[in-house]
């Protein structure tokens, strides 16, 4: 027989008053539903490591989902966690391999229904964090944006498409496939992309 566990509504209010036991409460009641969210998420390939490391992830996306849940969004709140949790897998997954490990994903949209009459979209349920207000990240943004169409007429169309592609994550097979051309040729087109960069930075 499964344990009892307090409804999720509950468990939100005794979350949002930061009860130290309403954190395990969760965790364990949510268990069963990470591990699946993991395993829809991820190849079967990963290294246990990597295993936990999305748990661990899933873990702090479950926590946060409770302190931006709107209960007027007429959600519930498991749907939202999970939503919320698959999100933020998917980003680690990304994040994983932009950086080189050898790991799938897929994006979630941010226009995607999150509420069951589709009056509610994910990007309605994601706290605003709005650089704007930061005067360095400004800073830095109005110096990229300057250069942006020096940049796109020295990589060309082709460059152009390659890079953005490749900053967003996708393999050169993947690439090489939107393109119509080899992953060598992508290869080739991205040492040739970086030296062009770093030629106009220096």
């Amino acid at each position: 027989m499964h344990p009892s566990f307090p409804h999720d509504d509950e468990l939100v209010y005794y979350l949002r008053q930061k009860c130290e036991w309403s954190e395990s409460v969760i965790l364990r009641k949510y268990h069963r539903a990470l591990w699946a969210i993991i395993h829809s998420c991820q190849p079967s390939s990963v290294h246990q490591s990597s295993l936990e490391d999305l748990y661990q992830e899933g873990c702090i996306a479950l926590l946060e989902s409770a302190h931006h849940f709107r209960e007027d969004l007429g959600v519930s709140f498991g749907h939202f966690a999970r939503v919320c949790i698959e999100r933020e897998i998917r980003s680690l997954l990304r994040r994983y391999r932009s950086s080189s490990y050898a790991l799938l994903s897929h994006s979630l949209s941010l226009s995607m229904s999150v509420s069951e009459d589709e009056n509610v979209l994910l990007m309605d349920t994601i706290a605003n964090t709005d650089n704007h207000y930061d005067p360095i990240y400004m800073a830095n943004l109005g110096f990229c944006l300057s250069r942006i169409d020096k940049i796109k007429e020295e990589l060309g169309e082709d460059g152009w498409f390659i890079f953005n592609r490749h900053s967003e994550g996708y393999s050169y097979k993947e690439i090489g496939s939107m393109l119509q051309m080899s992953d060598k040729t992508v290869d080739n087109n991205l040492q040739r992309i970086r030296k062009k960069l770093a030629s106009m930075f220096d």
